[in-house]
């Protein structure tokens, strides 16, 4: 079985964004051009090991994972990178990476009633 991956213009569009973001917000605080690139790598090599481990995975996926929307975080939980599964006539996967948000965005939106703690917040 081999999986070909996708993308959809919302991830690519949304990718982008957070790249900008990283790279803008450590130029910023750090004042070195360099770790700016850097942390762009590490996120762009987060979403690589993501499609690695995707790829293992579904080398022999249970059933219930072989179809449908699903979610899996990457960077240690900060953000969270959404895909969708479907299966070939052959038994190949495609596997579309259809967004990605930062966790704490994507849990202010699906729960806005719940007060999200961050470590601005004063105690």
């Amino acid at each position: 079985m081999a999986v070909h991956f996708h993308t959809s213009s919302p991830f690519d569009e949304a990718r982008l964004r957070i790249e900008q973001h990283l790279f803008d917000s450590v130029l910023d605080i750090e004042n070195d051009f360099e770790l700016a690139i850097e942390s762009v790598d590490r996120f762009s090599k987060a979403i690589d090991r993501l499609a690695d481990t995707l790829e293992q995975m579904y080398q022999t996926p249970d059933s219930k994972d072989t179809h449908g929307e699903k979610s899996f975080p990457i960077r240690d939980g900060q953000f969270r990178v959404f895909f969708k599964v479907s299966v070939r006539s052959n038994n190949d996967f495609d596997i579309t990476f259809i967004d990605i948000d930062h966790n704490k965005q994507s849990n202010l939106d699906r729960f806005p009633t719940h007060k999200t703690i961050t470590f601005d917040d004063e105690g």
